[in-house]
């Protein structure tokens, strides 16, 4: 019983082996009603580039939302400048869904099965869509922390807004970096991948 356990386990650790091997034309060809892994991954990658960026916003969201429910109750007339904090955080959820919908618009021909992309290039995609989900997921909460902080400011002095906003606005430079490097990378990829097929 054991044996066939042994067995059965090497064989799922060999399993992604044939498939890295795969030629993307082979795979279209011989396969054209199988799963293409390739294709698989890339839209792994795109759906995780929203999903981690929004799950990062709505973390950040949250926190800063509490932090202004507090000063709210206090002075209420501070709603505006709150609203404008709690925003903030948000937006990282935005950048991962660009790069979600820049897969879905730059890469047609790879959707809809005219050029098969080979598993090692599913990964390349996937790889592209990493930065934007990562720093998106870790700056928003980061950056919620900054304005919750700076609501205590605005308790003291509401006159700090601007100065509250700067501080945040530096934690986010580095989701946009993410932003970035993920934009470049899939339009690069795509001369390689459509292009050149």
């Amino acid at each position: 019983m054991k044996t066939s356990y042994k067995l059965l386990a090497a064989a799922g650790a060999l399993a992604p082996v044939a498939v890295l091997a795969q030629d993307p034309a082979a795979v279209a060809a011989t396969n054209a009603g199988a799963i293409q892994w390739g294709l698989a991954l890339a839209f792994l990658g795109a759906a995780m580039a929203t999903f981690l960026s929004c799950i990062g916003s709505i973390l950040g969201v949250s926190m800063t939302g509490q932090a202004g429910a507090g000063l709210l109750t206090e002075k209420p007339e501070l709603a505006g400048k709150v609203i404008t904090l709690m925003v903030l955080p948000g937006s990282q959820g935005l950048y991962g869904m660009v790069i979600s919908l820049l897969f879905i618009f730059n890469y047609g021909p790879v959707i809809d099965g005219s050029v098969a992309i080979s598993v090692s290039q599913g990964v390349i995609l996937l790889a592209a869509t990493l930065p934007v989900a990562i720093t998106c997921l870790t700056s928003s909460p980061y950056q919620a922390k900054v304005c919750s902080a700076g609501m205590h400011m605005l308790a003291k002095d509401d006159k700090l807004t601007g100065r509250v906003i700067t501080m945040a606005a530096l934690v986010e430079t580095y989701a946009l970096l993410g932003f970035l490097i993920s934009f470049f990378m899939l339009n690069s990829f795509r001369v390689g991948i459509i292009v050149a097929s």
